[in-house]
């Protein structure tokens, strides 16, 4: 696991900030963006990420993106869904904002439900195991998110319910 874990960090190293990056820092947070992203990004980004081996999110976005693999929590059927994320040590931490809409996203259903899911990052496909963040941690990783996409804080201005973030820890399945 390790090594895998080693080959993610060599392809989180080659992620820089992009004209992509910068416009999408600007207009992800507007409402008619998140209107269209919110319907196109888990369809799109998923098989961007598969013709490009994992490199459009690095190399266009700029952001440190994974398409997490969870179980439907009522189908039981896989979901993929496009996430930025941040690092805590070895774990991929993630926060479902769902663009500051009224709903959680499904995923974090699907990981309470079944916390056991993968994550593709780059050309690697890691087990993980999802564990809630309590609050402490949720405070003292927020800020990461906001460093890496400013529209994070809109998101979150826009909610009437907290959001929810998990720990992925790597497993080995």
């Amino acid at each position: 696991m390790h090594a895998q874990l080693d080959r993610v960090a060599a392809y989180e190293a080659g992620r820089r900030t992009t004209v992509v990056n910068r416009v999408l820092q600007r207009v992800g947070p507007t409402r008619p963006f998140v209107a269209v992203y919110r319907r196109l990004g888990p369809r799109i980004d998923p098989w961007l990420n598969r013709v490009t081996r994992g490199k459009a999110a690095t190399k266009i976005y700029g952001f440190p993106a994974l398409i997490l693999v969870s179980n439907g929590a009522r189908s039981g059927k896989p979901r993929t869904s496009p996430l930025v994320y941040v690092r805590d040590g070895d774990d991929f931490v993630v926060v479902g904002t769902n663009f500051g809409t009224e709903h959680h996203p499904g995923w974090t259903y699907n990981l309470d439900a079944e916390p056991n899911a993968e994550i593709v990052v780059g050309e690697e496909t890691v087990a993980v195991t999802a564990a809630r963040a309590d609050t402490a941690t949720f405070d003292r990783l927020w800020p990461a998110f906001v460093t890496v996409y400013a529209g994070m804080t809109k998101y979150r201005e826009r909610l009437d319910r907290e959001a929810r973030m998990y720990l992925l820890h790597p497993t080995v399945r």
